[in-house]
């Protein structure tokens, strides 16, 4: 309801403003072997679009939601938005990984509004083969008619854990020296500068 009420205080001040509503963007598949979880699997993946439902008044309307609201559907994807029911990740590659661009399509199908891709990133040495995927999954949506608009990089900076205070390296640029210097991660910054050029051509915004 607040998210509903602020859309339409921001028209009435200014009626061109864009308004984003991101949510991760799942897969969840069934073990072959325990077919009998199927109904559980598609109950929660079909969760994934509750909050959107709301806000574009599919699901309950007492909130005051409405197609209007829901201007450009944001997806958060990271490598671990895909695994088996009760069960393991599914990477890119595995027989039960659905590709992305796949993902993005049934977005754009059930709610016919422009997409970015509002988060995406992972840590170490997998940052530049992620965002070289990611990149590639887009521009393969694009051409097949999904209006993927753009990719954010998530995060820019390094950061501590979520839970642990770990130094994750996830970012393009380290934490600060005693100097505030920051360290790039060279293979990351040249990925991201491929893809620039790459989802540039494809009329595709990408920045963190």
């Amino acid at each position: 309801r607040a998210s509903i009420e602020a859309a339409a205080a921001l028209r009435a001040v200014d009626p061109r403003a864009r308004l984003v509503h991101a949510e991760p963007l799942i897969h969840i598949a069934v073990d072959p072997a325990r077919r009998r979880d199927r109904a559980a699997a598609a109950r929660y993946r079909e969760a994934q679009f509750e909050a959107w439902d709301m806000l574009a008044g599919r699901s309950a309307p007492e909130l005051g939601g409405h197609p209007d609201c829901l201007d450009v559907v944001g997806v958060n994807y990271y490598p671990r938005n895909q695994w088996v029911h009760r069960g393991r990740t599914l990477p890119p590659g595995d027989p039960l990984h659905r590709p992305l661009r796949r993902l993005l399509a049934e977005v754009h199908a059930r709610y016919g509004r422009p997409i970015v891709v509002a988060e995406t990133g992972t840590e170490d040495d997998a940052r530049a083969a992620w965002l070289r995927h990611v990149g590639r999954e887009v521009r393969l949506a694009r051409r097949a008619g999904v209006p993927v608009e753009g990719i954010c990089l998530y995060p820019i900076l390094n950061h501590p854990g979520w839970d642990d205070d770990r130094h994750c390296h996830n970012g393009l640029w380290d934490y600060a020296d005693a100097a505030g210097r920051r360290a790039v991660h060279g293979p990351l910054a040249r990925e991201l500068r491929r893809q620039q050029r790459l989802l540039g051509d494809a009329g595709v915004g990408i920045g963190g």
